[in-house]
């Protein structure tokens, strides 16, 4: 009688916990990420959309490619500094990467004189266009969820940028409150429906004004708050919930007053800014408060940090003169695009690209399965920071730099590596006579 096989066993999957999250500023720390062969990633501890999204993005490693013809690394490495060597005026940007990614993506463009600008600066520019005009109250996510009595979310709901926000910074009782109780106003602006449920066990007052002019509804509370005989409506909110609000405010212990800038819409968005910032200082003259302003997708606030470190000025800044010069506006990627001839885009964490001018020559470093309008000069397939390799990203409230480990091993190269390998391979400068 022939003996029988014995059954392989069947391969579990490798289950990683308290996972740093590095795709939101919030840097959730908590999540269960399950891991698959062949090098596939599933969220299994929160519904979190934009975690849930990015995670599962594994798709399989592929070549370097130049001009749309397979090649080796190294190959690609130097036809893109062969590309770069000849840029007149180039642009370093997209540059969604972790720190490491950001340091040595400012050396390139330093070694070039490029311009450097994030993707997603718009939404940070907002406010930081408010902080050099009239410097800020500001507060972090553990003062938020740890002293907060009473929240005014003003504009659109947050949380979809920042799906977590609630259940991870609000919904938990403050700790160091006497009363535990907590109060959310949303000012200008309905909360989405997973925002209901996960407020539904705190005292929750919509006033669903104008969400285009939630500036408005600022000025008009921070007249409530100086003069309550001048009271207003404002934003189609009444005159009487104007009131109301302004007399919480006057009573909160702790009050925020949180706004994502990246939902505000209008070529002057930062006004609004610029009035919640105001209403934050007049607050303080009743009780204390603090701005929380929420952003930081794809590290933009941790490339900000880095940029402003290394060179004395933010983001939207030319190295061209061998001194940076700092100018939102001339410098705000998209704008500049126009002008540059050569564009070094470096989108670690997602493989969108934006549609670059014509006839543009695009040196593009993202992770594989990255499609393109048109084939970049050069493209090279990095990893995602916190699944290909360790990472330290930002939080949106600037204060934590989080630290995510590697997950899966592609076999793809980290942004910084190819980076600094293509600033190695430059032309050497001429030496001065």
């Amino acid at each position: 009688m022939a003996s029988e096989r014995p059954t392989p066993p069947v391969a579990r999957p490798v289950v990683h916990r308290d996972v740093v999250c590095p795709f939101c500023g919030l840097g959730c720390d908590d999540l269960t990420v399950e891991e698959e062969p062949p090098s596939t990633l599933a969220v299994r501890s929160t519904d979190c959309p934009v975690a849930r999204d990015r995670y599962s993005r594994t798709p399989a490693s592929e070549p370097p490619r130049v001009a749309g013809v397979p090649v080796p690394l190294a190959e690609a490495v130097d036809a893109a500094a062969a590309v770069l060597g000849a840029a007149q005026t180039p642009l370093v940007a997209g540059l969604g990467t972790d720190v490491d990614g950001a340091r040595a993506a400012l050396s390139l463009a330093e070694r070039l004189g490029a311009v450097v600008d994030h993707a997603l600066s718009d939404g940070l520019y907002r406010n930081l266009a408010v902080l050099q005009r009239t410097g800020w109250i500001a507060t972090t996510l553990a003062e938020l969820r740890n002293r907060c009595d009473l929240l005014l979310v003003a504009g659109p709901d947050p949380a979809a940028f920042h799906p977590r926000l609630f259940e991870r910074w609000v919904e938990p009782a403050p700790a160091f409150q006497a009363s535990p109780s907590r109060e959310v106003v949303f000012l200008c602006g309905e909360p989405l429906d997973a925002t209901r449920t996960t407020l539904s066990g705190l005292s929750v007052t919509v006033l669903a004004g104008d969400p285009a002019r939630v500036g408005d509804a600022a000025a008009a509370l921070a007249v409530a708050l100086a003069e309550p005989s001048r009271v207003s409506g404002a934003a189609g909110i009444t005159a009487g919930d104007i009131a109301a609000l302004a007399e919480r405010l006057r009573k909160a212990r702790y009050a925020v007053v949180a706004w994502a800038a990246a939902a505000f819409e209008g070529p002057h968005a930062d006004l609004t800014v610029e009035r919640l910032v105001r209403l934050v200082r007049d607050a303080n003259r009743h009780t204390r408060c603090a701005g929380l302003p929420l952003a930081g997708h794809d590290n933009v606030v941790g490339v900000n940090q880095v940029c402003t470190w290394r060179f004395g000025v933010p983001l939207r800044t030319s190295l061209a003169g061998g001194t940076p010069l700092h100018d939102p506006h001339r410098f705000a990627w998209a704008r500049y695009a126009d002008v540059a001839d050569t564009i070094v885009w470096v989108s670690a964490f997602r493989p969108e690209v934006p549609t670059f001018p014509a006839g543009q020559t695009v040196v593009a470093l993202a992770p594989p399965g990255t499609v393109f309008t048109d084939e970049p000069a050069v493209f090279i397939p990095i990893g995602t920071p916190g699944i290909d390799h360790p990472a330290h990203v930002f939080r949106s409230d600037t204060v934590v730099a989080l630290r995510a480990r590697g997950l899966i091993d592609r076999g793809l190269p980290d942004g910084a590596t190819v980076l600094k390998a293509i600033a190695a391979a430059l032309p050497q400068e001429a030496p001065a006579c």
